[in-house]
């Protein structure tokens, strides 16, 4: 137990037992005053008894308004001396009350019980003595003026075995609740703490963990859910509620495991949910994991098994390709050919040129080399970037770079950050120059407030993805253009996978193409929303 904990439980007793002392100061003045003519209570000096009534009534009074109204640390020394004046109180009344049974010498035991609990235990110990001292003296006091029988001092001294029994009783039951105390403050620091790394670690699993009613309210949710989700941190005093999908989920209880979708962009996500008890009214314990996690398990196979098959045709494939775009080349360069066998040889060219790319995209991802993530900062890269780029076709083009968010800090590797950004600009110089004559693209970067997760927006001038493309654009092998081999935003997507970044085609408020590149976080890289 703290000092300022053992400070805050002695001034509840002291608040306690000065209610009580004010209480038998008063219940003693006004049963003198008021009571039955024949009573006990100063029968031998009523008027000093009265006096010391009143004085003691207004002590107590005194001392309860201090307990009460004035915040500070007790002494020992003080206490001690609350203690002193309550056994000269009671005992100055007992011996106006004559020798007989008053029963006032009794009424000390609860203040040696509260001195046992409020004092070290020499000094409670004094107190009992002091009680046992007055006690004696008292009977002694009175063999000077009435003549008393022994049997007197024998319940004196039984009165104060009494007084010395109630303080070792008090004190030892005081320190084995205040060692209970102890132990269970020191279980609550452990279950604090324990809550508190639990906490930590459900915030930073890359596995959405959700706890709600059969209603939908959520009673616990991670960073990692409320991305997925794409739930709004709830402010104030307003309760959050779980995605219409998941309540359903828990209202039906038919499946315990389910694939969703949600979020504007119908993410696909595996939900496993459990009841927390045995009842089906119980919460819902509900597990998420984005499928993009075990999409990139797949496709980790699915390139080995390429990488094998490539290596052993790449050779076969690459020998005639290279003998026939040789061949094409020689026979372009003969001065016998007419206009239409030039062309013809040009159309030989140029589709040897898209199969060899074809293998060296094909090559590039059958090789499937694992990622070196590394922490830097996209703006300072996204200008580097910039300055050293060059689109693959000679074209008019412009790149602007605009900061929008608090931090930029992402974890990729560098080179396959390059390789992507660099398939998507190309696209895009492309596409702008066709239309407008000159490309113009914009590096738009942001931070996401609900996680702390960068964002980078590529905009361009382009006529963009119609509709009904949006979908196939990342499948192998799908091309809107004649010289397009369809394996570009395809590799783009299986690097974003390998870096845990989410790639999606979308359209900006003012309907601009933008190829949006959501990274994970730097810290739990968690895959995003």
């Amino acid at each position: 137990m703290t000092i300022a904990q053992d400070h805050i439980q002695q001034r509840a007793i002291m608040r306690v037992y000065g209610a009580y002392r004010f209480a038998l100061a008063s219940a003693l003045f006004v049963a003198l005053m008021f009571g039955p003519a024949k009573s006990t209570l100063g029968t031998s000096a009523p008027q000093l008894f009265a006096g010391v009534a009143s004085a003691y009534a207004i002590f107590a009074l005194s001392l309860l308004l201090r307990h009460y109204l004035i915040k500070g640390h007790y002494t020992p020394t003080q206490l001690f001396f609350e203690f002193f004046i309550d056994i000269g109180a009671i005992m100055f009344m007992s011996y106006c009350s004559g020798s007989a049974d008053s029963g006032l010498p009794l009424l000390l035991i609860v203040s040696i019980s509260a001195a046992s609990i409020t004092l070290p235990s020499q000094l409670s110990l004094a107190i009992a003595a002091l009680a046992t001292i007055s006690a004696l003296s008292e009977v002694a006091a009175h063999t000077l003026y009435e003549r008393v029988g022994t049997q007197q001092f024998i319940v004196a001294g039984i009165t104060g075995m009494a007084y010395f029994s109630a303080a070792i009783a008090i004190r030892y039951l005081s320190a084995r609740i205040v060692k209970t105390q102890q132990l269970a403050e020191r279980r609550r620091t452990d279950i604090e703490k324990l809550s508190a790394i639990n906490q930590r670690i459900v915030q930073r699993m890359q596995t959405g963990i959700i706890v709600m009613s059969r209603t939908g309210q959520v009673k616990l949710i991670n960073d990692a859910a409320q991305e997925l989700l794409d739930i709004r941190p709830a402010s104030g005093d307003q309760d959050q509620y779980a995605p219409a999908v998941l309540i359903e989920m828990a209202k039906n209880a038919i499946n315990d495991s389910q694939i969703i979708s949600v979020g504007p962009r119908r993410l696909d996500l595996h939900v496993n949910m459990t009841n927390l008890e045995a009842h089906n009214h119980s919460d819902c314990l509900l597990y998420i994991e984005n499928i993009s996690k075990i999409t990139q398990r797949a496709q980790n196979l699915k390139l080995a098994s390429l990488g094998r098959f490539t290596a052993s045709i790449a050779h076969e494939i690459r020998n005639p390709l290279s003998a026939i775009s040789h061949a094409a080349q020689l026979l372009a360069e003969s001065p016998n050919l007419d206009d239409s066998d030039t062309r013809f040889a040009e159309i030989i060219q140029n589709h040897a040129m898209r199969m060899n790319d074809i293998i060296k995209n094909i090559l590039e991802l059958s090789r499937g080399r694992t990622p070196q993530p590394e922490r830097f900062a996209l703006g300072n890269w996204l200008q580097t970037f910039n300055t050293d780029w060059r689109p693959t076709e000679h074209t008019q083009y412009s790149i602007t770079v605009e900061a929008l968010g608090e931090t930029d800090i992402v974890n990729v590797d560098r080179s396959q950050l390059s390789q992507i950004i660099s398939n998507i600009a190309d696209n895009a110089v492309r596409h702008g120059a066709a239309k407008h004559g000159r490309a113009a693209l914009i590096f738009r970067y942001s931070t996401l407030a609900r996680s702390g997760a960068v964002i980078l927006d590529i905009i361009d001038n382009g006529d963009g993805i119609k509709p009904e493309d949006v979908d196939k654009i990342f499948e192998p092998f799908f091309t809107t253009q004649a010289q397009g081999n369809g394996l570009g935003l395809y590799l783009c997507r299986e690097l974003c996978l390998a870096n845990q970044i989410h790639i999606y085609y979308r359209r900006t408020a003012d309907q601009q193409s933008c190829f949006r590149l959501q990274f994970s976080h730097p810290d739990r890289g968690t895959l995003p929303d």
